[in-house]
């Protein structure tokens, strides 16, 4: 489904009833995608030069939520919960499958060489690993592969589908019954609950949710339910803000606030500048994306190709990183090696998510279609 829905919606009259895609929402998942890959790329460094790079979950939770709403609320009068679920599933399934199997290639291929851990891992213990991953199952620490500590060991980045779930889960059995006063009510409570969260963590920083651990769950629960209450509300308000190239000033915006250095000498400071991101700019983004369309046709291309892209990219672009990290661990590189090879690694992911996006995951959903209705 993504941002590509059949028969929009009629309750909310801001949004145009012959509309059937949001093209700039579109794309600015992809340019978000884009901007993870490079964050991770420089997790390696002291310094990430794309320092705030992990908002783009945020920024996915909450298109998440307003697209939801904007491809199903007005489906319930034909649709069980079932089917709902069935459709999710096709959506967003497949992708998981091929990303723990992704994930497994590269660990059996040395992605871990420098913890040592692939010659002690079994291969049943790797079978597992993978079929965990499979099913969106977080590992236990016992479990681990890796010695990370994530809850998916073989490709990291799956802790938010794990959250992302769990939000639609909320919204088939509960939330989409929620009247538009009582959504704009939690989203407030959760935006003052992440502010309190941000502001007083030792790191001033939203980031959390990829360990399985108590304070890692409770806290992603958070983090997961504010952007995503919060689309989901935007949507049913309706007040939309149309602008004219609006692709290239909300794009320019992520790409500036995202990669910006830690703002402030103490936690606190960056933690003000990363709430006024999530709770403010991002909010808006979105209203300016759902609201406007490409100036031109092949604007609109690019945003549909960018938002094909961004979900297989999201999903195998870590399991590279990994390889790329144990290169640096076992190399004396110096900065001159080490551009390329970071280049190097940047492309391949995006070509390898093109050619899963392509070849695999739109063929594969394509077959399931039947499954979904």
């Amino acid at each position: 489904d993504g941002c590509s829905v059949h028969n929009p919606m009629n309750q909310t009259p801001a949004i145009n009833p012959t509309k059937t895609r949001l093209p700039i929402l579109d794309g600015l998942r992809g340019v978000a995608a884009l901007i993870v890959v490079a964050y991770h790329i420089f997790d390696s460094d002291p310094v990430n030069l794309v320092n705030h790079g992990y908002l783009a979950v945020d920024f996915f939770f909450m298109l998440s939520g307003f697209v939801t709403g904007y491809a199903y609320d007005d489906r319930w009068g034909t649709m069980s919960i079932a089917s709902f679920f069935k459709r999710r599933l096709v959506r967003l399934h497949p992708m998981v499958v091929i990303g723990s199997i992704i994930g497994a290639i590269c660990f059996s291929f040395g992605a871990c060489g420098l913890f040592g851990l692939v010659d002690r891992t079994s291969f049943g213990m790797l079978m597992l690993s993978t079929l965990l991953g499979a099913l969106l199952i977080p590992s236990v620490k016992s479990m681990d592969v890796r010695g990370w500590g994530e809850s998916y060991p073989l490709n990291g980045p799956m802790w938010s589908l794990f959250f992302e779930y769990i939000a639609n889960i909320g919204y088939a059995l509960f939330i989409r019954k929620l009247s538009l006063r009582t959504l704009g009510v939690l989203s407030l409570v959760f935006a003052v609950i992440l502010a309190w969260l941000i502001l007083t963590s030792e790191t001033g920083s939203v980031g959390c949710g990829w360990l399985f651990t108590g304070e890692h769950v409770g806290k992603g629960m958070v983090r997961m339910l504010f952007p995503f209450l919060t689309g989901l509300f935007l949507f049913r308000l309706g007040k939309l803000i149309p602008m004219k190239h609006a692709m290239l000033l909300t794009s320019l915006a992520l790409l500036i606030t995202f990669p910006m250095p830690r703002i402030g000498t103490v936690p606190w400071m960056n933690g003000l500048y990363e709430c006024v991101i999530l709770i403010i700019l991002l909010p808006v983004i979105v209203l300016i994306g759902a609201g406007s369309q490409p100036v031109t046709r092949f604007g609109g291309k690019i945003c549909n190709f960018l938002g094909e892209l961004s979900y297989p990219l999201y999903l195998v672009h870590y399991p590279i990183h990994y390889v790329f990290f144990a290169w640096l661990n076992n190399h004396q590189w110096t900065a001159r090696e080490k551009i390329p090879v970071g280049i190097g690694v940047y492309l391949s992911c995006v070509i390898l998510g093109w050619l899963v996006m392509r070849f695999v995951d739109a063929p594969i959903r394509r077959r399931l279609a039947w499954f979904g209705r």
